[in-house]
């Protein structure tokens, strides 16, 4: 045998021996009860909640140091918090002889994370006031969760969220030592998560996937891109937690949303076919304590073109004065004049009644519904659609921090904008107060004329209840 591999044996001998070595005296302390009780001991002290290990602990050294722990739970308050089916640790070595340990990975794989919130105010996450305490400083490589979801509950507020089957991938982690309250204005990373689907009371989207950056106290998701309603939604959403306030900025759009898919939010009948194009941009700001829905600001709309609507012909009601007055126009206006806000707004509206007395279908050959949104007020701008014989237009607010009709009204206008019939629609979302409609000048034949010209020869004029860009049919 040659000198050198003689060298080359000695020196895998060698290094086995230290192997051999270091496994037996990291053995005890890696495997076991003893790592056991040492992780659940840190990662109680770094969340300041109860965990708990229910399954195995096992070691890897190749391609370095890994442990993955089985069965994790962690409670707080006697309440669940999350429950994690796998956690994979990359452990740097040098760390083992200190207090406490220091991760180059982390690694989740079925997690379920339960935020709640209950009717007092307090969410099972809080914890007894600790001032002196403080985050422990990270810096880790690489961050990730697979096949996990999170569910958020809002008793107080009556309201929740959840995003499900997700994954997230994140790099170059890097904490602050700080409070709890500024945590997110220290942390720093890049990112990208995707989910197969989110669900909120009134909204839900599928296919979500977005790229995320946090750094200097501002959380980046962009860009956004998911599937909703049938459409592809895109946009972008930043928060900025460096005011006293979180600040929310949110930009968003979705092309093609089929209208069959939106209105099953509000009933499973088919009320109606189409596509319309959605954009919102809305700032807002505050916490789940102080609440956010009474700052949303900024402009939302919706718009499309040739819709059908099955709750019967609209111009054969309109024809006939009898019959409108046994029509209402918030039957119409609801669902469609709402436009962007309408899945929350009519939750409550009664649209078998609609449909069981209605027979035949309209064209809607133009609708448009902008609104401007001030301290969790909408505003119509301009809101109205076309039949191939009338035009139907909406003007008041939507009170979503009371969920209240704002001296909302419904009209059926003429050639000049003038209303001929109206409807006004107050209280709650749930429960709205429909009043009858108000005919103005639906008269038909010869003593409509004989009303008209007596106005010409008077010089009446109508008082323009609609002048926005939906045009008069021909």
């Amino acid at each position: 045998m040659s000198n050198t591999m003689k060298r080359v044996l000695l020196a895998l001998i060698g290094a086995l021996v230290l192997l051999v070595a270091l496994i037996t005296w990291l053995g005890p302390r890696l495997l076991g009860a003893h790592v056991k009780s040492r992780l659940e001991a840190d990662a109680s002290d770094a969340l300041s909640m109860q965990v708990q290990v229910g399954g195995s602990v096992a070691l890897r050294f190749f391609p370095g140091l890994h442990v993955t722990v089985l069965d994790v739970h962690i409670r707080n308050r006697g309440l669940d918090v999350a429950s994690i089916g796998e956690v994979h640790l990359g452990i740097e070595l040098h760390s083992l002889l200190h207090k406490d340990l220091k991760f180059q990975s982390v690694h989740f794989k079925n997690a379920r994370i339960t935020i709640a919130r209950d009717k007092s105010g307090q969410f099972n996450t809080a914890g007894p006031p600790t001032p002196a305490s403080s985050s422990p400083a990270a810096d880790i490589a690489t961050v990730s969760l697979a096949d996990s979801s999170l569910f958020y509950t809002d008793a107080k507020r009556d309201n929740d969220f959840s995003a499900e089957n997700c994954s997230v991938e994140i790099t170059d982690l890097r904490l602050t030592p700080t409070t709890p309250p500024d945590i997110l204005k220290t942390v720093a990373f890049t990112g990208h998560l995707s989910c197969a689907q989110m669900h909120s009371r009134n909204l839900a989207a599928t296919e979500v996937t977005a790229s995320v950056a946090a750094s200097g106290g501002t959380l980046k998701f962009d860009p956004v891109a998911l599937q909703m309603f049938g459409g592809h939604g895109a946009g972008h959403v930043t928060a900025d937690f460096t005011a006293v306030e979180p600040v929310y900025h949110v930009h968003s759009s979705i092309s093609k949303l089929q209208i069959a898919d939106f209105s099953k939010t509000v009933t499973p009948e088919k009320i109606a076919a189409g596509a319309l194009d959605f954009t919102a941009n809305l700032t807002m700001h505050g916490t789940p304590e102080t609440g956010v829905m009474g700052t949303v600001a900024g402009e939302a709309s919706l718009h499309g073109n040739d819709l059908l609507l099955n709750i019967g012909d609209l111009d054969k009601e309109f024809s006939n004065y009898e019959s409108t007055q046994n029509f209402n126009l918030i039957d119409v206006g609801a669902f469609f004049l709402a436009g962007p806000l309408g899945a929350a707004v009519t939750k409550g509206y009664d649209y078998a009644r609609i449909l069981k007395k209605s027979e035949g279908h309209t064209t809607i050959r133009t609708l448009i519904s902008q609104w401007k949104l001030e301290r969790g007020i909408a505003q119509a701008q301009d809101v109205a659609l076309a039949t191939p014989k009338n035009r139907i237009a909406m003007t008041g607010g939507l009170n979503f921090v009371n969920d209240t009709y704002d001296d909302v009204t419904i009209a059926l206008v003429g050639p000049k904008g003038c209303a001929r019939v109206e409807q006004h629609v107050h209280g709650s979302f749930r429960k709205p107060e429909v009043e009858k409609p108000n005919v103005i000048t639906t008269i038909t034949g010869p003593a409509r004329k004989l009303i008209n010209k007596s106005k010409s020869l008077f010089g009446a004029k109508c008082v323009v209840f609609y002048s926005g860009a939906v045009q008069t049919p021909q």
